[in-house]
C-alpha cells in the first residue's frame, strides 16, 4: 500500500460542461462503491490530515456531501436499505440480526442493486462485509459474490467466492495472515480485469470492516489470544475506583505497520460535546443512563475511550492504504477515467459525546452524519454541496448513473443527485430537497428524525416512541447540546411544520419518502416489540469424558436470539460471558466466566451449534475432586441489557460422574 500521485487522470481535475459530455455521456460508467463501518463524519477534524489519499482524491479531487446523514444509523439495517434503495420500514430489516429483520431481508436479498445493474450489462461484485447475520447466504443475481463469512477477523477472515459463470461451485477464501486492507484491494482488481476481459462496465461494492470493533486472528481458545488483541474489549472488567463493571468492545485489529502510529494520543475532547449533559427534556431511559449525578464518564471509560481512538485511529491508515491501491489498481488498468468512486461509510459513531460511552443508534449527528464523497469524470473537484442526502440517494444516484433505470424496481425510496453531481451549477437545498429523514427500531429506542437544511436553518428534530421530542437548532448549536423542545418559538414553529412530516415519511413509500408532503393528522409513534423474552436464548451444556469418568470439564454452546437467528439455525450474538452455579452459587474464585466465542471443533456443528463464535468450556479442576452430589446451572449474560439468562437444563455430578438429579 502506498499514497499515489497527485497527477493520476482526473482526480484533481476541475471539469466543465464539455468534459462532462466526453466522460460519461452515452455510456455507462465504471462505479465503485467503498463503505467504511462505523467512521462518523469528520466532526472532530481529526482525519483529513493522515489520510493523504482520501483527502488528496476525494476532499481535494472529487465533490463532498456536506449534510449526508444515514437512513438508519447501525449496521445492518443501514446495509440492507442501501442495497434494496429502501428505508427499513419498507425493507423489514428493521434491526441488527433480529430474526424477523433477517428473514424479511432474505426474501428480498436476491433483488438488489447489483442484479438491477447486472441487468442492466454491468459485471456486478458485492466484496466484504454483508448484511449482519446474511452472511451465510449468497444472493443470486450478483455476477460475482465475495462477502465475508467471518467477518470481525482482521487477519483471517473467510469470504465467499461464487460466480456466475459457474453457480454451481460454491467457493470460499480464507486470507490467513493478511490483513482485509491489504486483501480487498487485490480482489477488487481480480473483478476488474474479469469484467475487462468480457468487455463490460463494472460495479463492485467494496465494504471492508475498518474502523468497526474487530479481532487480530479468531475465533480462539481461552488464552489464545494476545493480550492486545480487541478480543479481550469483550471481557468485562471491573473498576473498583467506579466500582462498576465495563464492557467497552471499540477497538479494530490494524496492520503492523500501522499499529502504533498514535500511541501517546488521545480522544480528541469537544469541550461543547464529551462528557456534557445535552440541556433541557430528554427521553426518560435516556435521562436514566446519561443525565444522573453519578452517570458521568469515569476516568476507566476515557482511558479506554483513549485506547479505541488510537485503534480506530490507526485502522484509518490502512483504509486510506486500501483507497491508494484501489486508485492505483484502476489507473494502472486504464480505467479510472470512466470510473465513479463514491465513499461513505453505514453509520456514525460516539466516543463520550453526550455521556455515551461508545457506540451507534441514536438521532444526534454524532451518530447519522456521514462522510459522503464522489469522484470521478465529470465532478468538479474541491467542490462541496449542501443537498440533505441519504444512502437512499446514493442508490438512486447509482441507478440512474448505470442507466439502469429500467432493470431496477419503480419503486426507490431516494431521490438521484446524479444531475447536481456532474453539473457545473447545482440545486441548493431549497430548490432541490430541503430535508432528510431517518429512522431507527430498538424497543424504547425507536425514533424518527427529519433534519432539514435551507440558505438560513439547520435544524434536527427527533420524535421518539416514548412520546417525548427534541429539537436542535444546529446552525447555532452544531454539537447539539440543548434540547430546545418547550422553549420558545423556535421549536413551536418547527413542531409545527414538521410533525406531520414525520407521520407521512414513517410510513413512506416512493417518492413520497423525499417529497415535501404533510399528513393532515399526526401519529404517534409505536414503540417497536423487536426484542422479545419468549424463545430468546437458547443453548445447551454437557460435562466433558463424564461417561463412567470423573467430568473435568463442561462444554456446550449459547447465542442469544435477542439479536437475531433463524428458526433451527442459532445466529446471533453469543452472550458476553458464560457462569456455573454449583449447588445454586457461585464457586468463587475457581471458576472464572468465560466468553461464549470459543472454538471448539468437537462442539461446532453438532446439536445445531451455528458456527465456532457461540462455543465454551469450562474448566472443572479448579474445583478439585467432587464428593458427593452437587447441582450445575449455567448462566450466560446477554449483551443487550448484562442480564443473566439460563443455558439448557440443570445437571448433576455424582462423585464426579454425570447423574439424574
Amino acid at each position: 500500500p502506498m499514497m499515489v500521485p497527485a497527477s493520476l487522470s482526473w482526480f484533481g481535475a476541475v471539469v466543465g460542461v464539455a468534459t462532462i459530455s466526453a466522460a460519461i455521456a452515452g455510456k455507462q460508467p465504471n462505479i465503485l462503491f467503498l463503505m467504511a463501518d462505523d467512521l462518523n463524519a469528520d466532526w472532530k477534524n481529526d482525519r483529513l490530515q493522515y489520510m493523504p489519499n482520501l483527502k488528496r482524491h476525494f476532499s481535494d479531487g472529487g465533490t463532498y456531501f456536506k449534510n449526508h446523514v444515514a437512513a438508519v444509523p447501525v449496521c445492518g439495517p443501514s446495509r440492507s436499505s442501501m442495497l434494496l434503495g429502501r428505508y427499513p420500514h419498507n425493507t423489514g430489516y428493521l434491526m441488527n440480526d433480529d430474526i424477523n429483520s433477517v428473514q424479511a431481508f432474505l426474501q428480498k436479498h436476491n433483488n438488489t442493486v447489483g442484479k438491477w445493474l447486472k441487468d442492466s450489462g454491468y459485471h456486478t461484485s458485492f466484496l466484504g462485509k454483508y448484511v449482519n447475520s446474511c452472511e451465510g447466504h449468497v444472493p443470486s443475481g450478483w455476477s460475482h459474490w465475495g462477502g465475508f463469512i467471518q467477518t470481525y477477523d482482521f487477519y483471517n477472515a473467510s469470504g465467499w467466492d461464487v460466480s456466475d459463470t459457474d453457480p454451481n461451485k460454491i467457493g470460499t477464501r480464507v486470507m490467513t495472515d493478511v490483513h482485509q486492507a491489504d486483501f480487498l484491494g487485490n480482489w477488487t482488481m481480480e473483478q476488474v480485469d474479469v469484467a475487462q476481459k468480457q468487455s463490460k462496465p463494472f460495479f463492485i461494492s467494496v465494504t471492508p470492516v475498518m474502523p468497526h470493533w474487530g479481532t487480530c486472528y479468531g475465533p480462539n481458545p481461552p488464552g489464545g489470544y494476545a493480550p492486545t488483541d480487541p478480543h479481550n474489549e469483550f471481557t468485562p472488567v471491573y473498576d473498583p475506583v467506579s466500582k462498576r463493571t465495563y464492557t467497552m468492545p471499540i477497538s479494530p485489529c490494524p496492520t503492523i505497520r500501522h499499529a502504533h502510529a498514535f500511541d501517546g494520543k488521545t480522544n480528541p475532547h469537544i469541550a461543547e460535546a464529551w462528557n456534557i449533559t445535552i440541556t433541557g427534556a430528554r427521553p426518560q431511559w435516556m435521562a436514566q443512563m446519561y443525565e444522573t449525578p453519578t452517570s458521568s464518564l469515569s476516568e476507566y471509560q476515557a482511558n479506554r475511550e483513549d485506547i479505541g481512538w488510537r485503534n480506530r485511529s490507526a485502522a484509518l491508515l490502512d483504509l486510506d492504504d486500501l483507497i491508494g491501491d484501489l486508485i492505483t489498481g484502476l489507473d494502472t488498468r486504464g480505467v479510472l477515467d470512466n470510473t465513479i468512486f463514491f465513499f461513505t461509510s453505514d453509520n456514525g459513531y460516539h466516543l463520550g459525546e453526550h455521556k455515551m460511552p461508545m457506540g451507534k443508534g441514536e438521532p444526534y449527528l454524532t451518530d447519522v452524519s456521514l462522510p459522503m464523497y464522489v469522484a470521478g469524470p465529470g465532478i468538479a473537484a474541491g467542490r462541496v454541496l449542501t443537498l440533505p442526502t441519504t444512502h437512499l440517494d446514493i442508490t438512486a444516484t447509482i441507478v440512474e448513473l448505470a442507466m439502469a433505470q429500467t432493470t431496477s424496481p419503480d419503486v426507490l425510496d431516494g431521490q438521484s443527485f446524479a444531475t447536481d453531481l456532474l453539473a457545473t451549477t447545482v440545486q441548493t437545498p431549497s430548490t432541490w430537497r430541503t430535508h432528510s429523514f431517518s429512522e431507527f427500531f430498538d424497543n424504547n429506542n425507536t425514533w424518527q428524525l427529519v433534519r432539514v437544511v435551507n440558505e438560513t436553518h439547520d435544524f434536527s428534530l427527533h420524535s421518539w416512541c416514548t412520546n417525548d421530542t427534541e429539537v436542535f437548532n444546529n446552525k447555532e448549536d452544531p454539537w447539539q447540546t440543548a434540547n430546545l423542545w418547550g422553549i420558545g418559538n423556535f421549536q413551536d414553529a418547527v413542531v409545527s411544520e414538521y410533525a406531520g412530516v414525520l407521520t407521512t415519511f414513517g410510513n413512506c413509500t416512493g417518492e413520497d419518502c423525499w417529497s415535501p408532503a404533510r399528513a393532515s393528522t399526526v401519529v404517534a409513534r409505536k414503540c417497536q416489540p423487536v426484542i422479545t423474552s419468549k424463545g430468546a436464548h437458547v443453548g445447551s451444556f454437557s460435562f466433558s469424558a463424564a461417561s463412567g469418568k470423573a467430568a473435568t470439564g463442561i462444554r456446550g454452546w449459547a447465542v442469544d436470539l435477542m439479536l437475531g437467528g433463524t428458526p433451527g439455525v442459532p445466529r446471533g450474538f453469543p452472550p458476553i460471558d458464560v457462569r456455573v452455579l454449583v449447588d445454586g452459587t457461585w464457586p468463587a474464585g475457581k471458576l472464572p466466566q468465560q466468553l461464549a466465542n470459543i472454538s471448539r471443533p468437537d462442539i461446532v456443528g453438532k446439536n445445531n451449534v451455528p458456527n465456532a463464535d457461540h462455543g465454551f468450556y469450562l474448566d472443572l479442576a479448579p474445583l478439585g475432586s467432587l464428593s458427593g452430589k452437587h447441582t450445575f446451572l449455567l448462566h450466560g449474560v446477554d449483551p443487550p441489557n448484562g442480564m443473566p439468562f439460563v443455558i439448557g437444563a440443570e445437571k448433576c455430578l455424582c462423585s464426579g460422574v454425570e447423574c439424574k438429579c
